[in-house]
């Protein structure tokens, strides 16, 4: 599933991600392969803010899009 389609408040993984030209911004924002992310708010026709770590990061539906993730499995071991 791609991270524009994931469910919120869930610890993701990213599995890959998918745009060549998009690959770049993410990298700008520390996002790639294996990196842990939650989505926090997916604004209505606006950015999805995601969490990495301690760092909110508003991103566009498009590189949303791009970003595919997985559900880890310990999210029960994490906390909101």
């Amino acid at each position: 599933m791609n991270l524009e389609n994931a469910p919120n408040k869930l610890l993701l993984q990213v599995v890959s991600i998918s745009n060549e030209k998009l690959l770049e911004d993410a990298l700008r924002f520390g996002i790639e392969s294996g990196e842990e992310v939650k989505i926090v708010n997916k604004l209505p026709g606006g950015p999805i803010v995601i969490q990495k770590n301690e760092q909110q990061i508003a991103i566009g539906r498009e590189l949303a899009r791009a970003i595919e993730v997985r559900v880890k499995d310990n999210n029960l071991s994490k906390k909101d």
